[in-house]
């Protein structure tokens, strides 16, 4: 069914392809092919997946950006320092103009906070959860903002890379839903229309930096074949969150790979509470990780591009402790654990899973096949990713015993960003279900290294986390993922990093 889904959509792009030779792609226009466009469209705070997060960057500028070791980076806030426990100080960068017109300065920012605390709907957003802790703003000056946070914050620069500041009045005016469609920021691109399928968009001229290619085109393709057949025919110029397999066809047509690192690790998230379910047992939990051939995986499919994941972080996050290591490839072990907890002849199990991004897919269904070898049914139920989103904010309950899902570093690649998604720190006041990880013993240790700005002592607490998810086995954990895309060969200075590309650098070869 899915095989037959990726045929019609290449299919019917073939046929625009071909029957609208003019539509290719030009110099004029960068035409980029993605999975999928956020269910809140341009608005800012719906979504940081990839599929949210690389296309709102060419509208909005983050507060600040962080590198691939981690490290915070000058994006509208230039500096910042910490005054005191629970007090940030920051400096913004002068000459920015939204694309309405109106300045940004200190007070927007402070609009913003605002917002964050007190806007019905901002309130409820996925990115507000990143930013939970703070609670207010005071304006020191035009380019200086004060920002309070509920408690001792010491990665409040690395939190506040999720930041997409909005235009306040724009937003009074225009509401959630105009703000949506006609979304205004600071970034390389104006949006002339923003919708469930497309976004269109020309070079803000007025911008703090000069943007190179004069036009903006996204368009949603969910499935991987009908990307890479729009970029190996020059319908588009990059196809985004491809496959591995895509890469022979691509560089085949004289396109180019670039492969990125990323600070999120894919797994199998298993509802360890889940009344009734077999994984509410650790040692069940931890057989399903011994069945699990990831090396063979990482080797046959991933084609050695990337290691194998053993902790709810990545090598290039803060919190990562290289000894602790992956769950070997231990079938008589799997089986050993599933007797003693009772399954001597295995289960059957469900899990939730999303197939349109990257190899999530390819990883289910390997999974699948080797917890087939210990006597483990793993049914694969297809859910969109809307409908996965509201699962994973807990408005609508998980239906299965477990669900993909990435341990995320994005944006701060810190473990307290992970954290706040995948323990008992979850809150949303529409939540209806409970956090699906959720273990009151390893609180106290998050909390700490959540407040503490000893970093040894931070440090500390860190690796008791990690080795903690490690043993209770809270997923099976699979690989730290490489970003994939495909470009044209005339596409130039690209780059990707921690789910930001450089727009306003981006060039056609001549």
């Amino acid at each position: 069914m899915i095989v037959s889904r990726a045929l019609v959509s290449v299919f019917a792009f073939s046929s625009l392809v071909f029957s609208a030779p003019a539509a290719l792609a030009d110099g004029d226009t960068l035409r980029i092919a993605h999975y999928d466009l956020p269910a809140q469209l341009g608005m800012p705070y719906g979504t940081f997946g990839s599929n949210g997060a690389l296309p709102l960057h060419a509208v909005y500028d983050a507060m600040v950006y962080v590198d691939n070791q981690g490290a915070p980076r000058p994006g509208l806030a230039l500096s910042w320092e910490a005054r005191g426990i629970d007090t940030w100080v920051l400096k913004l960068r002068d000459g920015v103009t939204f694309h309405n017109g109106k300045s940004f300065d200190a007070a927007v920012v402070a609009a913003n906070i605002e917002a964050l605390t007190k806007d019905d709907v901002i309130r409820t957003q996925q990115v507000t959860r990143q930013l939970a802790g703070i609670v207010g703003a005071r304006v020191v000056d035009r380019l200086t903002v004060e920002i309070k946070t509920a408690f001792p914050d010491p990665i409040l620069p690395l939190r506040i890379a999720i930041m997409r500041p909005h235009e306040p009045a724009a937003w009074r005016d225009m509401g959630p839903e105009g703000y949506g469609t006609h979304p205004i920021g600071t970034g390389a691109y104006k949006i002339e229309e923003w919708t469930k399928e497309s976004v269109t968009g020309v070079a803000f001229s007025e911008g703090w930096r000069q943007t190179k290619i004069p036009r903006l085109e996204i368009l949603a393709l969910p499935e991987t074949a009908a990307r890479v057949q729009a970029l190996n025919s020059g319908q588009v110029d990059i196809a985004w969150s491809l496959r591995p397999d895509s890469i022979a066809p691509i560089e085949g047509a004289g396109n180019k790979i670039i492969s990125s690192p990323s600070n999120n690790t894919l797994n199998l998230m298993l509802l360890h509470a889940k009344e009734g379910s077999p994984v509410t047992d650790v040692r069940v939990r931890r057989a399903l990780n011994y069945a699990f051939n990831k090396e063979s995986f990482i080797k046959n499919v991933l084609l050695g591009r990337t290691v194998a994941a053993s902790q709810p972080s990545s090598p290039g996050m803060t919190g990562h402790f290289a000894n602790i290591a992956p769950y070997p490839y231990d079938p008589d072990k799997a089986k050993q654990l599933l007797a003693e907890a009772g399954y001597p002849n295995g289960f059957n199990m469900a899990a939730e899973i999303v197939v349109s991004v990257g190899e999530f897919k390819d990883t289910m269904e390997a999974m699948a096949n080797d917890f087939k070898k210990v006597g483990v049914n793993l049914e694969l139920r297809v859910v969109t990713i809307p409908d996965f989103v509201k699962r994973v904010i807990g408005i609508v309950p998980w239906q299965g015993d477990a669900f993909s899902m990435m341990y995320e570093g994005y944006p701060s690649s810190d473990m307290a960003r992970v954290m706040n998604t995948h323990s008992c720190l979850v809150m949303n006041p529409r939540r209806k279900a409970p956090a699906h990880t959720c273990f009151n013993e390893i609180m106290p240790a998050i909390k700490s290294m959540n407040t503490t700005f000893d970093m040894v002592e931070r440090n500390r607490f860190a690796r008791q986390i990690a080795a903690f998810y490690h043993d209770q086995a809270t997923a099976v954990f699979s690989h730290v993922r490489v970003d994939i895309d495909g470009l044209s060969a005339k596409v130039q200075n690209y780059s990707l990093v921690n789910r930001v590309i450089p727009f306003h650098e981006l060039t056609f070869a001549k």
